[in-house]
């Protein structure tokens, strides 16, 4: 790479390189950005911008590079130069127009195309310079760009960056009513829709969250975050189903998120489907292998279907990375109980409940396992506790409520 740099620069300052058009140096300049080479990519921009010295293509792409690589200073700077040239442009065209007492009809239609082109630029421009305002935390300077590209024509992008503006300063209804103009003026992009669908989540309103979202689907399938949000929503409102089928089209579009993995996974704990919530559990650690609460919700899933040894082994995993964490000292040891290993259980159980000390199951287990060792007073001292901390007397295994009371 620093071969390559260094070849570029004696180009910059080679006497062919000056017979280059504009649109050649542009194009050299593009290519050497294209090969990573942002340094000498800015160097062939700022030569072209030497040479042609109202090249406002030049000059744009030296404040987009710069505002890429967090230059911000040096951004506003090129953008201030670019507004500079196209108010040139602008005017040069007007007084042209005014010069000129005859003009031909093919002249003002030539030179309206320009001015409409020009004022297309200055957009862009204020566009970009409320963009690097924000990454300045400027919000107020980021606001007058916005609204000052918007005073030359209403554009959907810059109303939306305008409105999240808003919203990041809490004016919630003004970031509303401009989304939904954004929304009528580009019908075509998913960006109103998405932003829209992320406000009503935001306040909780969560049906129209819901309608925002799915019409972004529709319109950008392959954008994961709606699926996401929506699942969310979805899990929120217990249609598990639903939700279910939201994370599967984001593993679809992405399957190395972890997180999607995790949050599928205790959705099929959640409506019994156990064999889905293992094959869940091992992306999540094929992800990410040092996931304890993973091992130990793997440990879980394996309970349910009354895999003990498996549920123990996992439980060991989870605790050879979160060696303190009680609850899972609690499920190995309510699995060694039904293993019929009650003095591991037992074990267990006491650690789980030295942290945990109001923890009714974990008492309710040790009773359990109490009463496997032929320990009824212990036992039934614990059932006590169990129901003093809010155990319903129905969760009660039988045999173990007629021994005690």
């Amino acid at each position: 790479m620093k071969k390559l740099a260094i070849i570029y620069l004696i180009l910059l300052f080679s006497p062919a390189l000056w017979a280059q058009s504009k649109t050649e140096m542009l194009l050299n300049a593009e290519a050497i950005l294209a090969h990573g080479d942002t340094t000498a990519a800015i160097a062939q921009f700022r030569q072209t911008l030497t040479r042609y010295p109202q090249s406002f293509a030049a000059t744009m792409r030296l404040a987009e590079v710069h505002y890429h690589i967090e230059d911000y200073n040096t951004a506003i700077q090129y953008c201030n130069i670019a507004i500079d040239i196209t108010e040139n442009f602008i005017g040069k065209s007007m007084e042209k127009l005014q010069a000129d007492s005859t003009p031909t009809p093919e002249e003002i239609a030539e030179e309206k195309q320009k001015i409409q082109r020009y004022e297309t630029d200055k957009i862009g421009i204020y566009h970009l310079k409320g963009r690097v305002r924000l990454k300045q935390l400027r919000r107020d300077d980021a606001i007058e760009e916005f609204k000052n590209a918007l005073e030359i024509k209403q554009n959907s992008e810059v109303l939306t960056d305008l409105a999240l503006t808003y919203l990041e300063i809490g004016l919630l209804q003004d970031a509303l009513v401009l989304l939904h103009q954004a929304k009528f003026i580009d019908s075509v992009s998913y960006k109103p829709y998405f932003n829209l669908g992320n406000v009503h989540y935001k306040i909780q309103n969560t049906d129209s969250a819901l309608y925002y979202y799915t019409i972004t689907q529709k319109k950008a399938p392959n954008l994961k975050w709606p699926y996401l949000y929506s699942g969310m929503i979805l899990t929120e409102k217990k249609q598990y189903y639903e939700a279910l089928d939201q994370y599967s089209a984001f593993i679809d579009i992405d399957s190395t998120n972890e997180e999607l993995y995790f949050r599928r996974a205790v959705l099929n704990s959640e409506i019994n489907r156990w064999d889905a919530a293992l094959e869940d559990w091992d992306h999540v650690l094929a992800l990410n292998p040092e996931n304890a609460e993973a091992w130990r919700n793997k440990g879980l899933s394996f309970f349910r279907i009354e895999a003990y040894d498996s549920a123990i082994t996992a439980f060991n995993k989870a605790l050879d990375i979160a060696p303190n964490e009680p609850f899972t000292y609690i499920n190995r040891g309510y699995s060694y109980y039904l293993s019929n290993e009650p003095e591991k259980a037992l074990q267990d159980l006491n650690y789980g409940l030295k942290h945990l000390p109001k923890y009714y199951l974990g008492y309710y287990f040790r009773a359990l396992t109490y009463m496997q060792l032929r320990k009824k007073n212990k036992a039934c001292d614990d059932l006590s506790k169990a129901l003093g901390l809010g155990m319903k007397e129905e969760e009660v295994d039988e045999k173990l409520m007629r021994r005690c009371f």
